[in-house]
């Protein structure tokens, strides 16, 4: 009777683990970059002329992740989901300051009516932009989606439904809510996209709107994402709150991007309207993106960018090497010229995810009225 027990235990044991899967999954990218005239002005003062230096770079094209996933069986074509996803800071062991899982941090249904999720996750908006480029990653894109005002990667307080996809179409809708009794709408957001892919055809769309917080939702809105030392605080926003991230903005961007044998081709458009205080007018900058790939071979891809906004250009240009399906090393030149309308400023690069154990590059950062230029080589694995 007692090995009979024994056997019935250890088989529910294993069909309860059939029944369930958690995935430990991540990204590393550590790279060492060369920046030529990589100065940040200093509001009320000039930057210091052409300096330049070698720097180590965390997340120059792939962001540098650590994350679970997983799911349980219910039944009917039914599961149970849930991921988790945080910072790795290649350059001094850190994770970024806004949580551990300030990525994602989500539980959820799906089945034949899509994907139901609650918790934070990746704007929608977001999600579109980093797929927008033939050959992309943070220094085009990322760099893109912050010197336009738009880099409000996730959403917290979300519940995000993804359509299962038809004829091509895959949508997804996101609301991120206020968290206030006293109003159902400061500090909330809401975002979208759509896509449609066909064969070497793929179409995207995205949008988001975001209401501004007042003080008493500044912390608890799905909109503030950024903590920062410096507020308003003569708005009444709480001092670990970046004020810029409680003004009320609505963004679009679109693109498509063709396949033809070993090119892959494409275009976008961007607009990003942001008010500069609480209550204040929405200011609008626009820009547009073309760029092309080129898969010289199995493991060889070479890749660039073009971005124009308001005055200003960001160039890009890569070459990926695959060593296997998890190790790829690059290099990548970017540059950029930015001009005299101060209000979109691009960077020749991105560096890093996050700031604790401090880890910014002195300095850095695009410069109005000026030419920066960057090189730099690298390694990305994946587990």
């Amino acid at each position: 009777m007692k090995k009979t027990l024994v056997a019935l235990a250890a088989l529910a044991a294993t069909a309860s683990f059939a029944q369930s899967a958690v995935t430990l999954y991540g990204t590393l990218d550590a790279s060492m970059i060369s920046i030529s005239n990589g100065n940040k002005a200093v509001v009320g003062t000039a930057p210091a002329a052409s300096q330049s230096g070698v720097v180590y770079a965390d997340s120059a094209i792939s962001s540098s992740v650590w994350g679970l996933r997983g799911s349980e069986d219910l039944g009917g074509g039914m599961k149970a989901i849930f991921n988790v996803e945080g910072d790795i800071q290649t350059n001094n062991g850190g994770m970024n300051h806004n949580g551990i899982f300030r990525r994602a941090a989500n539980v959820g249904l799906s089945g034949n009516f899509g994907i139901v999720e609650l918790g934070v996750k990746v704007n929608p908006l977001i999600a579109t932009n980093g797929a927008l480029a033939p050959l992309g990653g943070n220094s085009v894109m990322t760099s893109t989606a912050s010197s336009l005002g738009y880099a409000d990667f996730y959403t917290k307080n979300a519940i995000t439904y993804t359509t299962p996809t038809i004829s091509g179409f895959t949508g997804q809708l996101q609301y991120g809510d206020s968290n206030n009794l006293n109003s159902a709408t400061d500090g909330s957001v809401t975002a979208y996209s759509l896509a449609y892919v066909n064969g070497p055809l793929a179409i995207r769309i995205a949008g988001q709107d975001r209401k501004e917080a007042a003080a008493g939702t500044a912390d608890s809105g799905a909109n503030p994402t950024t903590p920062a030392a410096a507020a308003v605080t003569a708005a009444g926003l709480d001092a670990n709150v970046a004020a810029k991230d409680a003004f009320a903005k609505r963004t679009q961007i679109m693109g498509a991007t063709y396949t033809i044998g070993a090119w892959t081709l494409g275009g976008a458009a961007f607009q990003n309207e942001a008010a500069t205080a609480l209550g204040g007018a929405l200011t609008k900058v626009t820009g547009t993106l073309v760029g092309a790939s080129y898969a010289l071979n199995s493991a060889v891809t070479l890749g660039a960018n073009v971005v124009n906004s308001e005055g200003s250009t960001l160039t890009n240009a890569q070459a990926r090497y695959a060593l296997s399906k998890r190790t790829t090393v690059y290099t990548q030149l970017g540059s950029a010229k930015n001009g005299t309308d101060n209000r979109v400023n691009f960077y020749p690069t991105a560096t890093n995810t996050g700031t604790a154990p401090a880890a910014n590059i002195g300095n850095a950062g695009g410069v109005k009225d000026s030419n920066q230029s960057s090189i730099g080589f690298g390694i990305i694995h994946t587990f």
